[in-house]
């Protein structure tokens, strides 16, 4: 059976670990990571560990910039995003179905379900704010979205189509306790996402709540099977 590695990114991380009371994993669009067999084996170990789980899936709009931060021409990329996040959405759908996990049991968000959240709303405002009156966080963000886009986001324009979905997600990075109404919460991914080491090294004016952490989070299996490409020549 699938088992999955765990790294908490700080001391303060390993502790909230320890409580097991909630995580959010995050799941990315068109992203060749997220199968239907990883998806469905990160959410076994998710619901097996804490006592509330849910899932962050990407926006439409919000992902349609990143697709054209990353060359995807303006007009085709919001159809794009509509379909790749709606294919997101169902691959969690079908894993949550697998696991018989119950409808509204794993909540499955994306930013516009918080559209009226409170908590959500400041924060996300917050990080707007900084990013306009704060030149270093500005060039934190900047940099941040260049490592996603690569060179296809060097045209300024394209790189500043990218930041909606920087600004977007962090909030649930900073704080998802108070926006989901829980005492404490781990957010989970693959590899630590950009300006995730700043926010928890305290180099930026904004950083997670003393009850967020961060979790490193991987499918063992999966991890052997890229391993093993990569030594027979593989990608």
């Amino acid at each position: 059976m699938d088992t999955v590695a765990v790294r908490p990114l700080s001391g303060r991380c390993s502790e909230i670990y320890t409580r097991r009371e909630h995580v959010l994993i995050g799941v990315s669009a068109l992203n060749g990571y997220f199968s239907q067999q990883v998806v469905t084996g990160l959410l076994r170990w998710a619901v097996r560990t804490f006592g509330k789980v849910g899932v962050l899936v990407p926006g439409p709009a919000e992902l349609a910039g990143t697709l054209v931060a990353k060359g995807c021409e303006p007009g085709r990329a919001p159809a794009k995003a509509r379909a790749a996040a709606g294919n997101t959405r169902n691959r969690v759908g079908r894993a949550l179905a697998v696991l018989g996990v119950a409808p509204g049991e794993v909540p499955v968000l994306s930013w516009g379900d918080l559209a009226g959240d409170a908590a959500y709303l400041a924060l996300r405002a917050r990080v707007e704010s900084l990013y306009t009156s704060d030149a270093g966080f500005r060039e934190h963000c900047v940099c941040a979205v260049g490592a996603v886009v690569g060179e296809a986001g060097l045209e300024r324009w394209r790189r500043e189509a990218a930041l909606p979905f920087l600004f977007a997600e962090l909030p649930l990075v900073v704080d998802s306790p108070s926006i989901l109404g829980v005492g404490s919460s781990l957010f989970c991914y693959p590899r630590v996402m950009p300006l995730v080491d700043q926010l928890y090294s305290g180099v930026l004016p904004i950083s997670p709540a003393p009850e967020q952490g961060f979790l490193v989070t991987h499918l063992t299996s999966h991890l052997t099977h890229r391993n093993h490409n990569r030594q027979g020549g593989g990608r």
